[in-house]
């Protein structure tokens, strides 16, 4: 698919509010509503668009803990990973599981009401046959980005670098 400096700001206006109106949309990238509309529409048959979501506060649903957690399997890593995405609980949630290349076959983020429940889960990681191993790192904070605007630092935007993407040059 080919995509040009408004498609990726549509995408980008999209992704920081999933509810905006295509109306709102229209006005920021100078089309009509119309053919907003059909951008969209567009972009969602062809996969780029393939949904959207909440953004969630993980603090209000009683789980602040975030972790990433490094497992080596043996052969069955697909399998290894189903069985991982099967673990959650009210109490543990797992919310990423990725393929990773290296000395360990999955990355998996997760978010836990305490250390306790975190231990839990990771035994649970441990019982799986094929793990052969763990490694946890736990995140002390987050660090969001600033909106566009806040930002001090001479950051790209993202129809710049689209911009340069569609020119043939690197970005």
């Amino acid at each position: 698919m080919r995509m040009d400096a408004t498609d990726f700001q549509i995408v980008r206006m999209l992704q920081e509010n999933g509810r905006a109106s295509h109306e709102q949309i229209a006005r920021e990238v100078h089309l009509s509503r119309p053919a907003v509309h059909e951008r969209i529409k567009r972009l969602e048959n062809e996969g780029v668009i393939r949904g959207y979501g909440a953004e969630v506060d993980w603090d209000a649903l009683g789980l602040p803990l975030t972790a990433f957690i490094w497992i080596r399997t043996q052969l069955a890593c697909l399998t290894a990973a189903h069985s991982i995405l099967a673990l959650t609980s009210p109490a543990s949630v797992v919310e990423e599981c990725h393929r990773v290349a290296g000395e360990w076959c999955l990355c998996v983020k997760t978010r836990s009401a305490s250390t306790l429940a975190l231990q839990d889960l990771l035994d649970r990681i441990s019982a799986i046959p094929g793990v052969q191993g763990t490694m946890t790192t736990v995140a002390l904070s987050t660090v969001h980005r600033l909106p566009e605007e806040e930002v001090s630092c001479d950051v790209p935007r993202v129809e710049e670098l689209a911009g340069a993407i569609l020119a043939g040059g690197r970005g």
